[in-house]
């Protein structure tokens, strides 16, 4: 194990102790490398405490070691002052950003692992966290009335939003809403994922909704080999010594998952044939006492078809659209960090990020004659529409940190050239049955509206600059932290430039309360597809956000730990929601965010661990088109989950996880029936949104348990988890399918989904 300061600095004689479940206690200290070793342990779960004069003591509660296996491990300690020279601090809390708001959170590799509704995927085990919403049928999530890809994503520093596989561009509109439905990283590839529902640090923009950075795990000192065995496909991991250099480790994961043949197993062939591939390689290099070199490469591609088979397995033929969606998306990074001086570290991060996607989207009608024709003699118009988003970044960050007389500084610097190709490509005119009452007719009674390549098609292809500047300093007078930021960006597809200046104040009552405040500016840039989709997008500006939060954490006990924390946002310049005919968008938005936000902990102790979140929102906005304002589309009123987990033995470690929302908003709507017959068209209903956000959707509720399982079976360890999603079968989607054919709104049926998952790992020495 390696204990650093948060300069990241080794710490020599560190006292550290590793006690068992049954109270055995094993010690050792840190040499002048910060490093330690205990030898001999037993398989199971330790409590790990550090201790050294000057610094806060830090626990890990559970710290899992495998038979044969060097178990690596890392904490960071705190300087202390006088008052807090008693206080004992988790290992997780440490990483979280300590001059920022009290809501930050982190989630260690154990935390994601073993979450109750993950299965293997680590965008589902964040619940718990503050402010923050997921259904379990998406792997995106949405945190303080925001949209699911308003969410900055950093993965070991680089900027990377294409984390989720399937995220539609064209189909259904509730896969396009989603935001996806599965990761690329299984959770035991995540070291930790670091949270901020706002307010945080001046040395990262671009996104408004929430800050997740997901660090990847580095590799073992010993080498070790799993391979993970599902419904659906396969998962190899190594992890270990690069056995090219010395004091190089890698970690590779691979695995490859064909959902089309999981889907005709479990009888809902309707759904299509998603296939994803996920490759990901990190090394870890130590040059010396000072000098680190990391490379990690993404590579994520993916295929998603529905034919006409997949029409006719549906229900009443609900679902007619013909899909083929083809993506390449990878990432190529080096970080460089280097310590500087007595307390400076400098990192520098080279990255390139390219994705290339095409989708595709056509229409079966295998209503069109009075009996059931088969596969190859249903009607259809294949290739209607073609979407190509093609996007290439390279890009260099650095980041400076230190410390001056007045306290700790960072800087940093942004710089990248963002090449982007996009085109949409309407073959025919083709008539849509749900529309928008502002969407353009021509004529005001017309019940549909109609797509032409003249108001469709478009093509977006330009490269361009970005860059950022950032600068922040913290002020230490007495038990106050106060930390000033200033942040400069400047968008090339908009041709402008965004200052945003950053605050927090932290106020330590005691060691075991803290009183935070946070106050800043933070700019999101337009979704390319929305300045693709018309020549008067182009130039779209960015959104504005102004947030101030109020928040104050209390330990209770050894174990128990109680945040509450309020918050309001004034949203200016908002994107609004292009028409559906023309794709016009402009930045006339404007809305307000509000809310609050209780979390209460019990960390890992005498075998179990629980966690209750409720969550306030009122989050509206105003298009400015003279309709007023109105609930914002991603508002949960109220949110409540609570959770436990229990070690019932080394073996068995057993879970469950109940989630409550209120309903999201929806508008009214009016349908009417046979629209086509002034044109002689075959029967036709049709869906009008009278309103916006006006109703609600039901409430959501979902109990998922989950049970994990690990034991030496001969030379190999073998592990396993059932985690049972919706155990009494609640509706998952607050999304109608609206059938034009038949005027109905049907609404999914849902039931038990039970996610199992069987790995084998070889450990040796």
């Amino acid at each position: 194990m390696s204990i650093a300061n948060e300069e990241g600095r080794p710490l020599a004689a560190v006292s550290i102790v590793a006690e068992s479940r049954n109270g055995d206690r094993r010690n050792a200290s840190t040499d002048e490398s910060g490093e330690a070793s205990i030898d001999g342990l037993e398989t199971g779960l330790y409590r790990i405490t550090a201790s050294l004069n000057g610094y806060i003591n830090v626990v890990e509660p559970n710290l899992r070691v495998v038979r044969d296996k060097t178990t690596p491990f890392r904490l960071q300690m705190r300087t202390a002052d006088e008052s807090m020279d008693e206080l004992l601090v988790v290992a997780k809390a440490v990483r979280t950003d300590a001059f920022g708001a009290v809501s930050s959170s982190f989630l260690n590799r154990e935390d994601l692992r073993t979450a109750v509704g993950s299965g293997a995927d680590v965008l589902r085990a964040l619940d718990g966290l503050p402010g923050l919403f997921s259904s379990g049928e998406f792997a995106s999530f949405t945190v303080r009335g925001r949209g699911p890809r308003d969410n900055l994503i950093l993965v070991d520093g680089f900027p990377y939003d294409k984390v989720v596989h399937f995220d539609q561009s064209l189909g259904e509109q509730e896969d396009i809403n989603g935001g996806g439905r599965f990761s690329i990283f299984p959770p035991t590839l995540i070291d930790g994922a670091e949270f901020s529902p706002g307010g945080w640090s001046a040395a990262h923009g671009g996104r408004n909704g929430s800050l997740l950075k997901l660090d990847v795990a580095r590799g073992n000192p010993s080498p070790s080999a799993s391979l993970r065995i599902d419904l659906a496909g396969y998962e190899a991991i190594y992890d270990g010594p690069s056995g090219i250099h010395d004091d190089t480790s890698l970690i590779f994961t691979a695995r490859r998952f064909d959902f089309g043949q999981f889907f005709e197993t479990i009888d809902e062939e309707d759904i299509g044939s998603p296939v994803l591939t996920d490759v990901i390689l990190k090394t870890h290099t130590k040059l010396n006492a000072r000098d680190e070199l990391e490379f990690l490469m993404l590579f994520t591609p993916e295929t998603y078809e529905r034919d006409v088979d997949n029409v006719l397995a549906s229900e009443d033929f609900q679902e007619r659209e013909l899909v083929d969606t083809e993506q390449d998306s990878g990432l190529f990074g080096v970080t460089w960090s280097r310590l500087i001086g007595d307390d400076g570290r400098w990192e520098n991060r080279v990255y390139v990020r390219d994705s290339d996607k095409t989708s595709r989207e056509g229409e079966a009608f295998p209503d069109s004659e009075p009996m059931l024709l088969p596969p190859e003699q249903v009607p259809v118009r294949e290739e209607i529409i073609t979407l190509d988003e093609n996007e290439r970044e390279i890009g260099w960050r650095s980041d400076f940190s230190g410390s001056n007389r007045w306290g700790d500084f960072s800087a940093g610097l942004r710089i990248a050239e963002l090449d982007l190709e996009f085109a949409t490509t309407l073959s025919d005119d083709w008539i849509r049955y749900q529309y928008d009452s502002d969407d353009f007719r021509p004529d005001p009674n017309q019940r549909y509206i109609v797509l032409t390549p003249e108001n469709t098609n478009s093509a977006f292809a330009r490269s361009e600059l970005q860059y950022a500047a950032y600068a922040e300093q913290v002020f230490g007078v007495g038990q106050w932290d106060l930390r000033t930021g200033l942040r400069y960006d400047y968008d090339g597809f908009s041709d402008d430039g965004y200052l945003s200046p950053r605050v927090s104040a932290n106020y330590r009552f005691s060691p075991t309360t803290r009183l935070s405040m946070t106050a800043g500016t933070f700019y999101q840039s337009p979704r390319f597809l929305d300045r693709a989709a018309d020549p008067a997008n182009f130039n779209l500006a960015n959104e504005k956000t102004n947030h101030v939060s109020l928040g104050v954490n209390r330990r209770i006990g050894k174990n128990w730990d109680v945040l509450a924390e309020v918050y309001y946002q004034q949203l200016r310049d908002l994107v609004t929601e292009s028409d559906a005919v023309t794709g016009l968008a402009t930045n006339n938005g404007e809305g307000t965010s509000y809310g609050l936000d209780v979390v209460v902990n019990r960390r890992f102790a005498e075998g179990w661990s629980a966690n209750a979140v409720y969550s306030y929102n009122e989050a509206t906005l105003d298009d400015n088109d003279g309709k007023g304002d109105y609930d914002a589309p991603f508002n949960h009123e109220h949110l409540f989950s609570i959770g436990a987990k229990w070690e019932i033995s080394e073996r068995w470690l057993v879970g469950f996880r109940w989630k409550y929302a209120t309903g999201r908003p929806r508008d009214d709507f009016i349908i009417y029936d046979d629209v086509l017959a002034d044109i002689g068209g075959p029967l036709r209903y049709a869906e009008e949104s009278i309103s916006n956000g006006t109703l609600r959707w039901d409430d959501y509720h979902q109990l998922n348990i989950r049970a994990d399982y690990r034991r030496p079976l001969g030379p190999v360890d073998f592990i396993a988890f059932l985690d049972v999603l919706n155990v009494y079968g609640s509706p998952a989607s607050d999304q109608r399918e609206f059938n034009s054919a038949t005027g109905e709104l049907k609404k999914d049926d849902e039931g038990a989904t039970p996610l199992i998952g069987i790995r084998f790992e070889k450990t040796w020495r």
